[in-house]
């Protein structure tokens, strides 16, 4: 199956620290707002949201089963094409990037992905990380702390949540 694979590039590169910025405080609770993307589809146009705007710490907590210790903000501008977030936990971590791309980007070949049905336009995994074509948004959830199998459900419902907000 064909796979995209700048949309790896990127999370690989943020998942090493490229840019992040350390937050200890909480983010704001998932609510609409002009900047949230909640309420206003960017699915195929405008600025991408803020990841960290789209889940609260309630519903990260209840998709992976473990406390928040840290939350690591992109602090990109709203214009940008690529946004994360990522909650780190104790014995684990959630992350959540989303960036732009096309059906044909996405469509890319990678050697080792594999097919996941059952959320978004198309999906794989690759390497942890489940990649989630949204309209022209593609959406990469990365869970770690459990096996893979239940890592792969965890990000599997985390993006299920995540998608109608984008």
């Amino acid at each position: 199956m064909n796979r995209h694979l700048a949309v790896a590039a990127v999370a690989l590169a943020v998942l090493s620290g490229c840019g992040s910025t350390v937050s200890p405080a909480a983010p704001p609770a998932a609510t609409p707002s002009a900047n949230s993307g909640l309420g206003d589809s960017v699915k195929d146009a405008g600025d991408l949201p803020d990841p960290c705007t789209l889940l609260s710490d309630a519903e990260v907590t209840s998709l992976t089963g473990r406390d928040i210790t840290q939350t690591d903000v992109d602090g990109a501008e709203a214009d940008s094409t690529t946004r994360f977030c990522q909650w780190q936990q104790s014995g684990g971590q959630l992350a959540v990037f989303l960036s732009r791309t096309t059906e044909a980007d996405f469509d890319t070949v990678i050697e080792g992905a594999e097919p996941v049905d059952g959320v978004g336009e198309d999906a794989f995994t690759l390497a942890g990380h489940l990649y989630v074509l949204y309209g022209t948004v593609s959406i990469d959830v990365y869970v770690h702390g459990d096996s893979d199998e239940e890592n792969l459900d965890k990000a599997r419902e985390t993006a299920k949540t995540v998608i109608p907000r984008v």
